[in-house]
């Protein structure tokens, strides 16, 4: 349908039909109502529609909901949209880079947001366009700004007190999503002549707070357990400290016990657990900053690489083995 064929429908002009539709306020809310109802009345109403929203919209993708981690991530950035008077989306990739891709590809080219914020260490943008795009989670790209915490820095420090202590035994317990974390405790490990050896590096295909169950249960079960274990993420340590309690295993007496990030906050009722700091606050404003600075300016997309350090909290289950 055309618009002219719309407006004889509706009885009304051209030009009325088309500032309603554009939302110009020199047509009255109840001629505009009446084009609206018209329009839909014949499925034409979304063909025509192209009023300028009032507001900035922010989209955030996220690899999925599950974890209190991205969970985190959201309600930072909803009170930050919120603070600022924009309008968030939310969408979730479910850790598939095409499904991310398609993801970007619509907000950035079809939906027209204002700027688009992916929580990912795979997110590749497009070039060209006026939408702010903001990554959190890998390096320097070609185009928008990138905004990481480095656990590698936060590690290194956890590592060092660790073998300073007399701890050599140190494990690692995984899931299908954070391997890739082992490889940065194994280089942080080589700096001190040791390794993550096969046999502490439990890589478990179950998640959160079962992942560390299984993991502790089957480094527990070895003939010489490690005398410290770092969980990938919050949830999978209260599941190693779940299960070293079952079995009536001492943190940190018997074990040390050290979790990659400081979600959730606490991480246990009773024990100030170590961890690294994720900073998720710190990033999170760090990525606003740059919306807020960005949006409407010609080179939104100039690439910008902004990484925060990140600190280890030793708390008090780490043990001194010396």
């Amino acid at each position: 349908m055309t618009l002219s064929q719309l407006s004889k429908l509706a009885n009304v002009s051209v030009s009325v039909a088309s500032k309603a539709f554009s939302g110009r306020d020199d047509v009255s809310e109840s001629m505009r109502d009446h084009v609206f109802a018209v329009a839909r009345e014949h499925g034409c109403f979304q063909q025509f529609y192209n009023a300028p929203y009032e507001r900035p919209v922010v989209a955030v993708i996220v690899p999925e909901i599950d974890s209190r981690c991205y969970l985190k991530y959201i309600e930072e950035f909803k009170r930050a949209v919120d603070r600022n008077g924009y309008t968030m989306l939310l969408s979730v990739s479910n850790f598939d880079p095409q499904m991310e891709q398609t993801l970007i590809k619509y907000y950035s080219d079809h939906g027209k947001v204002n700027a688009l914020i992916s929580v990912s260490s795979h997110t590749v943008f497009p070039g060209g366009n006026d939408t702010v795009f903001i990554n959190v989670g890998r390096g320097l790209s070609k185009c928008g700004v990138s905004v990481n915490a480095e656990l590698r820095d936060g590690l290194a420090e956890a590592v060092e007190v660790l073998v300073k202590s007399g701890h050599r035994r140190i494990a690692y317990v995984s899931e299908p999503y954070t391997a890739q974390k082992g490889d940065k405790l194994h280089a942080c490990l080589q700096k001190h002549g040791l390794a993550l050896r096969d046999e502490y590096f439990i890589h478990s295909p179950k998640r959160f707070e079962e992942a560390g169950i299984d993991g502790a249960a089957r480094l527990m079960e070895l003939p010489q357990p490690p005398t410290a274990i770092f969980g990938a993420y919050g949830n999978v340590t209260q599941g190693i400290l779940t299960e070293l309690r079952r079995r009536g295993v001492s943190v940190p007496g018997e074990v040390s016990v050290i979790s990659m990030d400081h979600t959730p906050d606490p991480l246990d009722e009773t024990l100030d657990v170590a961890y690294i700091d994720d900073r998720i606050s710190e990033v999170c404003a760090l990525v606003m900053r740059e919306i807020e600075c960005r949006l409407g300016e010609p080179d939104a997309n100039a690439p910008l690489s902004l990484i925060l350090p990140t600190h280890f909290h030793k708390g008090d289950t780490v043990r001194d083995l010396i």
